[in-house]
């Protein structure tokens, strides 16, 4: 664990409003624990199996869910966690609003149309949050995976026009952003991220 990273990154956040989601995918429980020590409370996980087994251990701690989405694991995932990062189908739309229960839920943009990435299309975007006004729910937020050929700056700054556009159109949309990990965070962060997702920085 990077303790001064850890310190670093969390106030540069709280700066600007931000909050850092520590990512714990594949880390040792030990580690998380320290986190949990610390005080951190929300934590983002890739793999189920592995967040269902951290919840019982750690009792108040709650969950990001970051990976893509499977269709048949939605409702599980839905059980066990707090928000959803990953949401860029029609089909996991109808799930997660059959299962809602005031989780927050993120539409995931491919800001970069990187075809090894997932995530609507920018130009898609308008077409699929028409969608969630026949729904119970109403995204809080997008979020992207910017493509590592690609310079982050344009993505995240693509990514702020999109979000204030959707302001500008839904007044019941939030307006979150979730963008920004180890490598490009400080960016994220000029670009209006509210959530920065954080692995390897802290747990090097």
């Amino acid at each position: 664990m990077d303790i001064k990273s850890l310190q670093d990154i969390s106030n540069l956040a709280k700066k600007y409003n931000a909050q850092l989601l520590p990512v714990i995918k594949d880390k040792k429980f030990e580690d998380i624990k320290e986190l949990y020590d610390l005080g951190f409370r929300e934590f983002g996980e890739n793999r189920l199996e592995q967040l269902i087994d951290h919840k019982i251990k750690l009792d108040e701690a709650m969950y990001h869910y970051i990976a893509p989405l499977q269709s048949r694991k939605i409702e599980e995932v839905m059980d066990n966690c707090v928000a959803i990062h990953t949401l860029s189908r029609k089909k996991e739309a109808l799930i997660i609003n059959e299962n809602y229960s005031n989780q927050k839920i993120f539409v995931q943009i491919n800001i970069d149309n990187d075809p090894n990435k997932n995530g609507i299309k920018v130009e898609e975007v308008d077409k699929f949050f028409s969608m969630f006004e026949d729904l119970s729910f109403f995204p809080v937020g997008i979020m992207c995976i910017p493509s590592l050929e690609n310079d982050s700056i344009i993505s995240f700054s693509n990514m702020q026009k999109i979000n204030q556009k959707i302001k500008n159109n839904y007044k019941y949309y939030k307006g979150e952003l979730s963008m920004g990990m180890s490598e490009d965070y400080e960016i994220a962060l000029d670009y209006g991220a509210t959530i920065i997702r954080i692995g390897s920085k802290i747990f090097s």
